[in-house]
């Protein structure tokens, strides 16, 4: 979808200021209906790519910049979150969403499973919110290195990903490792209501026509909330309003 001329100008004039709003570490969130994951990632990385159909799937693309490996090769790691609706609104198992969404991983060597976000302690059961697991796959003559991790509630089911060559993937370990041990998910407090599609495309729309206007003054705290409303918009399904705000999100970088 092509930006307006003014969107394409904005953009060019707010990127000094949302560059000071970048932090060396930064906390994401990203939700769909009553459904959200929260999480940390040093500011290397970003978000390059965000769509949602306003209903039953949600797709965020995280990226590092260039890295580089011994042989002088530029790797760009990827990190990616998928909200998928079961096919038939049913209460989604955890265990076997697990087993049947490996379909979107290629590891044939397990290293370690793992659990996260521990929901109780009783001392016969421990239950956790994620499965979780790395392992690697060969590429031609590389190894991939790959985390793969799932949760549920109710009729969804949430993926995560994580690709990244061996031979960077010692520069990124840590970031990983802050991501996992952040990773949490949310059930929304006040979730979106709407009695139908119309009112909630109407809805967004108003929220990137707003977002528009706030970004024309050009002030930060004024783009801070342009962000949200656009991020708002993006998830309710205009996807004017995604290609906008990761836009918005990647300037000065």
């Amino acid at each position: 979808m092509k930006y307006s001329k003014f969107a394409l100008i904005t953009f060019f004039y707010i990127s000094f200021s949302l560059t000071h709003l970048v932090a060396e570490e930064e906390t994401w969130k990203t939700c769909l209906q009553t459904h959200c994951l929260s999480f940390r990632l040093p500011s290397l990385w970003y978000l390059t790519n965000r769509r949602s159909n306003g209903q039953t799937t949600k797709f965020d693309h995280f990226r590092t910049q260039v890295l580089k490996d011994g042989l002088g090769r530029e790797i760009i790691p990827a990190l990616v979150v998928l909200f998928k609706e079961s096919d038939t609104k049913q209460i989604v198992n955890p265990i076997l969403f697990h087993a049947e969404s490996k379909k979107y991983i290629l590891v044939t060597n397990i290293k370690e499973y793992y659990n996260l976000q521990k929901l109780n302690s009783e001392p016969e059961q421990e239950v956790f919110q994620f499965l979780g697991m790395v392992g690697s796959f060969k590429d031609k003559e590389d190894t991939v290195i790959q985390h793969y991790i799932t949760t549920t509630n109710e009729t969804f089911g949430i993926t995560i990903i994580v690709t990244c060559l061996e031979s960077v993937y010692p520069q990124i370990e840590r970031d990983i490792r802050l991501f996992l041990s952040s990773l949490k998910y949310e059930k929304r407090i006040l979730p979106w209501k709407f009695s139908s599609i119309g009112e909630q495309m109407k809805k967004a729309k108003e929220l990137e026509m707003s977002a528009q206007s706030r970004l024309k003054t050009k002030q930060v705290d004024q783009i801070s909330i342009a962000l949200e409303e656009l991020d708002d918009a993006c998830e309710l399904g205009v996807l004017s309003s995604c290609e906008m705000y990761s836009n918005l999100m990647n300037l000065g970088r």
